[in-house]
């Protein structure tokens, strides 16, 4: 992914309209946790890992994996072979009961094994906790062909602070109407790792990547007051050490279908 100057890619979030409200967390919120692979080719396997992984997730389906895993690649940086393959919603024992049934599909295990192995050089494993009290989404975002990630690397230590500053902007965002259909995200933290923290947001097409008529920071400044504004911008940015921003793109050849 690409790094960036935290101040920089503030400004860029922004107005890109990537700052999220904070909701009450619904009683028919979704489960909290998603599920998340990156697997990176082997020097020249990037065509056979493609294939492979597309075979891979066919055999999955046709022997009844009871998750419906998507597949996504960067268009950033200079790491554009990866893959992402991601699941999302389940709780805590909904993992359980997914891990026992892998332990019985030994034919899925081994396909994986003979298939898509061979052309990996490298596979990291990840859980994320999705903030579902802290986000906003829309039903018609779940088609949305491309996600932009920005990662934020959390200052240790500076958990809360991050996390102050993400909330009060996030109530302002949601009280005073800044959450609407047009501007659906997700917060999530990574469990395993370094702590980090990330804003999720889908995009039908890239031409909604074009600013809107008030960026997000103009938005706080005219409910807030600039001053105020500022400060909380400045308390939000001084939590992180650094920030990651990609865009994954959708990749539905490849993807287990959700009737699947």
């Amino acid at each position: 992914m690409i790094k960036r100057p935290v101040n920089f890619v503030l400004s860029a979030i922004a107005a890109l309209g990537f700052i999220l409200p904070a909701v009450a967390l619904a009683a028919d919120a979704p489960p909290p946790l998603a599920d998340i692979l990156y697997v990176t080719p082997k020097d020249g396997h990037g065509e056979e890992l493609r294939k492979a992984i597309g075979e891979h997730m066919a055999f999955r389906s046709k022997h009844g994996d009871p998750r419906a895993w998507e597949v996504y690649t960067p268009m950033l940086g200079d790491d554009l072979g990866r893959f992402a393959i991601r699941f999302c919603c389940f709780n805590w024992a909904d993992q359980d009961s997914y891990r026992a049934w892998q332990s019985g599909a030994t034919e899925i295990n081994e396909h994986f094994k003979k298939h898509v192995m061979p052309h990996t050089e490298k596979a990291a494993h990840y859980f994320e906790s999705i903030d579902w009290g802290n986000s906003h989404w829309v039903d018609a975002a779940d088609s949305y062909k491309f996600i932009a990630v920005t990662e934020f690397n959390i200052k240790p230590g500076s958990g809360q602070d991050f996390d102050a500053a993400r909330d009060k902007m996030s109530q302002v965002a949601l009280n005073q109407g800044w959450a609407t259909d047009d501007h659906p995200w997700l917060w999530a933290s990574t469990i395993g790792g370094k702590l980090q923290e990330s804003v999720i947001i889908p995009h039908e097409n890239l031409a909604s990547f074009d600013r809107g008529k008030e960026d997000f920071m103009s938005f706080l400044s005219r409910h807030m007051g600039s001053a105020a504004a500022a400060e909380l911008g400045k308390q939000f940015s001084g939590a992180s050490s650094s920030t990651e921003f990609q865009i994954w793109e959708h990749q539905e050849d490849l993807s287990m279908s959700k009737g699947d």
